[in-house]
């Protein structure tokens, strides 16, 4: 049963990432697009940002975009648009962390698992081209956002992460219904010391020779820099992204559990859409 939803909770953030990176058409703030399909996506994530292992994923998942003036689902996964006045927008988006076996690492050998963390906050937006629905536009944003782990039996709250993030989308090629884009973000990240010390904290009970007590403070944690590209037409979808992280000068940079002071995360997908349907 738990190995059933670990399985739909990594098709459900899959659908999420890769969406992320599929800029979509335009269209006029009264018209809302929803598309339906299949797909199959691969992607190599570290087990948590400072791990030296990874995790590879090959899934065969539903494919689902949604945008409309009040809703999308966009490169923060989740997106809801709350409030609007000239450029500055105040929007509510959320994001999803996988779970990790500790059995499955060396770090965290003997330790706690790390669940599954949700996290929702509002993000103000400074919109210095387009706005949220254009094919092209770039905004400065400060985000912050409430983090919760659970295995589905009980839910835990690990606090806050927050910071500011430049996202920036622009079409490459247009041709017909198709269209080739690009979209790059950068995140500088902070965090409460209750958030860090859920991945990076080790207690005196988890401590050994290899791997002594630690706290973390809160404060800076870490920088990422990411590009996707994707291609999109009424009948399929095609796309992948690269993150990297960079760890170096962190709070957590000091926890035995951080075995490298940088990430590289990949994936890509392609996806059939069978309903489109503009409303």
């Amino acid at each position: 049963m738990a190995s059933m939803i670990n399985r739909c909770i990594i098709s459900i953030l899959f659908i999420l990432t890769f969406n992320a990176y599929a800029a979509q058409d335009s269209v006029e703030k009264s018209t809302a697009k929803m598309e339906f399909g299949a797909g199959l996506f691969y992607a190599d994530i570290p087990h948590y940002l400072g791990s030296d292992e990874s995790e590879q994923y090959l899934l065969p998942v539903p494919y689902f975009r949604y945008q409309s003036d009040k809703m999308a689902i966009d490169r923060n996964n989740f997106t809801g648009f709350l409030w609007q006045q000239e450029n500055l927008h105040l929007d509510l988006s959320a994001s999803v962390g996988l779970a990790v076996d500790s059995e499955d690492n060396k770090a965290r050998e003997g330790m706690d698992d790390l669940d599954w963390v949700f996290e929702l906050g509002p993000s103000l937006n400074y919109y210095l081209i387009g706005e949220p629905n254009a094919k092209q536009h770039l905004y400065l944003s400060l985000f912050a956002r409430k983090a919760i782990a659970t295995d589905f039996s009980g839910i835990d709250d690990i606090g806050w992460r927050y910071g500011p993030s430049v996202y920036y989308r622009v079409p490459i090629i247009e041709k017909a219904d198709s269209q080739f884009s690009l979209a790059f973000r950068g995140n500088i990240n902070f965090a409460s010391d209750k958030y860090l010390d859920y991945y990076y904290g080790v207690s005196d009970l988890h401590s050994n020779e290899t791997r002594q007590a630690y706290s973390s403070r809160s404060g800076f944690s870490g920088a990422d820099v990411s590009i996707g590209v994707h291609f999109d037409t009424p009948k399929y979808w095609l796309g992948g992204f690269v993150k990297y992280h960079h760890l170096a000068n962190s709070q957590q940079d000091a926890s035995p559990l951080v075995k490298q002071d940088y990430n590289v995360s990949v994936g890509f997908g392609v996806a059939w859409k069978f309903y489109r349907r503009n409303f």
